[in-house]
């Protein structure tokens, strides 16, 4: 006698087949995140946009006399939520001539009780001044290893070319810290802290 097999089977919940589903999407949104930092590097690189290879390859012209005109460079710190860092800049703004050498000092602080390495990736706005922007020594050319509570200063040194448009008299540079994916040593972000201080 022939018996049918598939009208033995048992149902699988149907709990549980979406269950594997949130987990699945929930480990590659997890994954994405890690590996945020270095796309974003290989998109910069692809489209030529403004990246820390870029700037490491950029030479600063010595012909380019300062200009008399002003321009204003503000400067953003962001942190995501998920990165137990306090990460800051001495001035939020600065004023400059093109074509002067500059430097900024930012501050960055580890509220966690484990080393964690971070990426600082930085942007230009408004875009048509990115081109313009030159950073000759940036603490985004390289990850950043911050050990618990511990504090560290950031420089840039950076110059606003005398090409930049006259149309363009405040420009900002921003930059976001993100956890870097190759830091398998210490494993997803802990909790940050109670403390502030």
């Amino acid at each position: 006698m022939v018996t049918d097999d598939t009208s033995r089977a048992t149902p699988k919940p149907r709990g549980s087949r979406t269950a594997l589903w949130l987990g699945g999407l929930a480990a590659l949104m997890f994954g994405f995140g890690f590996a945020l930092a270095p796309l974003y590097s290989l998109l910069c690189d692809a489209v030529g946009i403004q990246s820390a290879s870029a700037d490491v390859a950029r030479t600063v012209s010595g012909t380019e006399a300062p200009q008399a005109r002003q321009v204003t460079v503000r400067f953003d710190t962001n942190v995501p939520a998920d990165l137990p860092w306090e990460f800051s800049v001495d001035q939020p703004r600065l004023a400059l001539h093109p074509g002067q050498m500059q430097e900024m000092t930012f501050h960055v602080r580890n509220r966690s009780n484990q080393t964690i390495v971070g990426r600082a990736i930085a942007t230009v706005l408004p875009w048509q001044a990115s081109a313009h922007f030159t950073k000759t020594e940036c603490f985004c050319f390289q990850d950043q290893a911050v050990a618990p509570g511990e504090s560290k200063e950031l420089v840039v040194r950076f110059m606003v070319s005398p090409k930049l448009p006259d149309d363009i008299d405040a420009l900002t540079l921003s930059y976001t810290f993100l956890r870097h994916a190759a830091d398998p040593e210490h494993g997803p972000a802990p909790a940050p802290s109670n403390s502030k201080g």
